[in-house]
């Protein structure tokens, strides 16, 4: 029940539009006034307009607005740690943006050891980052490339390797190092000191976190072999890059001659400084893993397209 006494004298004069109306003694309690409507109540004999319920701290202040819309809702949790450093910090837009793209996957596509030049060319399967890609050679020249951070290539990109080169294209501009021979504007050139003997030669090429990814083995049909090239080759086929076709190098096993490593190795006979051989052959030359089948005999050059 709500008494008069409860409630302040200064409302009943803040109130005198209600009280004009009311006449003199009419109550003595709550319920006299019901008839008047459910927010009249008597005070003090009078039937008067009760006072509405406070509207500061409790709806509108802290509990609502303050420590739970602010704190809360967009403070730290969501907008802070979540929004910054995990969605739009280093890993998406840092240092490593060209790297944190996927990975191009590249294939072997033609090789020429007797021009020191041009040693090697590529092509990506797949377009992406080179960071990490690496080529090595598994016999006897101890030749390993490595592609640095910050290139990134389209799906069909060619590139071109060039032993004793004496320029790189720069990042996001394939023509950096201009047109003239040996350099192309269409493919990405990439210069690097060594030397490649013109014998037999086991290439094999890894992803950025050493899974190997493709690999070829290269023989002359006469000359000095070198000693592990089966060994090479094998691995080449451990590694499922190659014929998987069983092979020895033991001339005095019996063995039918088309078991020996050299007859599943492409034979790179007879290439000149204008003549390399290439992965062109077939209905799906640059599948894996690899095959003799899928390389040409010497042909003339063409560096940077394919």
């Amino acid at each position: 029940m709500f008494h008069a006494h409860r409630v302040p004298r200064v409302l009943v004069f803040a109130l005198l539009p209600v009280l004009s109306a009311c006449s003199s003694s009419e109550c003595t309690e709550n319920r006299d006034c019901a008839s008047r409507g459910p927010d009249i109540v008597c005070v003090e004999e009078t039937c008067v307009q009760a006072a509405l319920p406070d509207a500061g701290t409790v709806d509108a202040g802290t509990e609502d607005s303050g420590v739970d819309a602010g704190s809360t809702d967009p403070g730290s949790d969501d907008g802070g740690v979540d929004a910054g450093s995990g969605d739009a910090g280093a890993p998406d837009s840092g240092t490593d943006a060209g790297s944190s793209a996927p990975e191009a996957s590249l294939r072997i596509t033609e090789i020429n050891p007797y021009v020191q030049q041009e040693l090697i060319e590529l092509v990506a399967v797949t377009g992406g980052s080179l960071t990490g890609i690496s080529l090595k050679e598994l016999t006897n020249s101890d030749f390993t490339f490595t592609f640095p951070q910050g290139y990134t290539v389209e799906t069909g990109a060619v590139l071109v390797l060039h032993l004793r080169g004496a320029c790189t294209d720069a990042p996001g501009n394939p023509a950096s190092c201009g047109q003239a021979a040996p350099f192309t504007a269409g493919a990405w050139d990439f210069s690097m000191p060594g030397s490649l003997s013109y014998s037999g030669k086991v290439f094999e090429l890894f992803a950025s976190d050493g899974t190997p990814i493709d690999g070829v083995p290269f023989v002359r049909a006469s000359g000095e072999m070198p000693s592990n090239i089966v060994a090479a080759v094998q691995r080449l086929q451990a590694d499922r890059v190659w014929d998987p076709t069983p092979c020895v190098h033991d001339l005095q096993t019996g063995f039918a001659r088309d078991r020996y490593c050299r007859n599943i190795a492409v034979d790179w006979s007879n290439m000149n400084a204008d003549a390399n051989v290439m992965r062109i052959a077939g209905d799906s030359p640059l599948t894996t893993p690899g095959t003799r089948s899928q390389w040409s005999g010497p042909l003339p050059s063409r560096w940077g397209t394919y």
